[in-house]
């Protein structure tokens, strides 16, 4: 699927590395990948993932990201989900 509205697909690369990392889709497991991604991808990505994800929050877009999930087939994510792996992104950004 093309994605214009997000043309980085930051958000798309980091559920689909959720879905490799064998994380559980918990608030521990959200941050193991926020600080795994950031180790591979380096801050300045991850920083980049922060506004996108922001963008996505201002607009409520949430939905936008089910076909990722479904997709990929990734396990024990859905929207309410997705939105805690945002917060939790957040808080580990915050923490830099």
């Amino acid at each position: 699927m093309e994605n214009n509205k997000y043309p980085e697909n930051y958000f798309e690369h980091y559920i689909v590395s959720f879905s490799t990392t064998g994380q559980i889709a918990d608030e521990v497991g959200f941050e193991k990948l926020a600080r795994l991604y950031i180790d591979i991808e380096g801050f300045d990505t991850f920083s980049e993932l922060i506004k996108e994800i922001k963008l996505i929050e201002q607009s409520d877009d949430w939905s936008y990201f089910e076909h990722v999930i479904e997709d990929y087939d990734i396990e024990g994510l859905d929207i309410e989900k997705l939105k805690e792996m945002a917060n939790v992104a957040f808080k580990v950004h915050q923490t830099f």
